[in-house]
């Protein structure tokens, strides 16, 4: 009640709101130099080729990767996708995106450092939003996908995915220290109910423990 009522409490709110937010910026700019030496899962790229795989066409020109960090899925679709005019990378930590730079150098890649809440592109302008590793990070989970939503071109898609189920990696982050400590996934079932009440055809959501995926139309 106070939250709804209380204007110096919605303010706390949202300044404690922002202050978590960039925490959570700090906290991935100081990994991005040593993000690609962490230890990955044994079948870290073949999952991701799926993910690829299931979630890319071969006429989407135009691909939005939300929360690319040090540009996981870029090798995977600059081999498999050489019709792909532009591929916009997009962060909230710049240091990530400088690692992804520096790694990768492709005329058809473009990087953005921005929140994933506030994109700075006008309605559709991509065939394909890939949301891969980065659902559990967003502040609300369900704002973001609808205003990432917007962003599609008529028969565009949206697809989520992770390298683990959501009790997985939920069990994961609870195991951490830090600022994603509480960063929770949605199973995959009720993250597709989010999205059909956003107004998207969800054409599959599938999860496994070792598997997340979600694609909407």
């Amino acid at each position: 009640l106070c939250r709804l009522r209380c204007a110096p409490c919605q303010s706390a709110i949202v300044s404690c709101s922002t202050m978590n937010a960039e925490n959570k910026r700090r906290y991935f700019d100081e990994l991005a130099l040593h993000w690609d030496q962490i230890p990955a899962l044994e079948d870290t790229p073949a999952k991701i080729r799926r993910f690829v795989e299931k979630a890319v066409w071969s006429g989407a020109r135009r691909i939005l990767d939300v929360g690319c960090g040090t540009g996981i899925l870029l090798p995977v679709l600059l081999n498999e996708l050489p019709e792909a005019a532009h591929i916009v990378e997009l962060d909230f930590a710049e240091r990530m995106l400088r690692e992804n730079a520096r790694k990768f150098s492709s005329a058809r890649v473009h990087r953005v450092c921005a929140d994933a809440a506030l994109v700075p592109f006008s309605a559709d302008s991509f065939e394909l939003v890939l949301c891969f590793g980065v659902l559990p990070h967003l502040r609300d989970i369900e704002a973001a996908l609808a205003g990432l939503l917007v962003l599609l071109r008529p028969g565009g898609a949206l697809c989520a995915g992770h390298l683990l189920g959501s009790r997985e990696l939920n069990a994961f982050h609870a195991s951490l220290s830090g600022p994603i400590v509480h960063d929770v996934l949605p199973p995959a079932e009720a993250l597709a109910e989010v999205l059909a009440r956003l107004g998207a055809h969800v054409a599959g959501a599938e999860e496994d423990p070792g598997w997340y995926f979600v694609r909407a139309i």
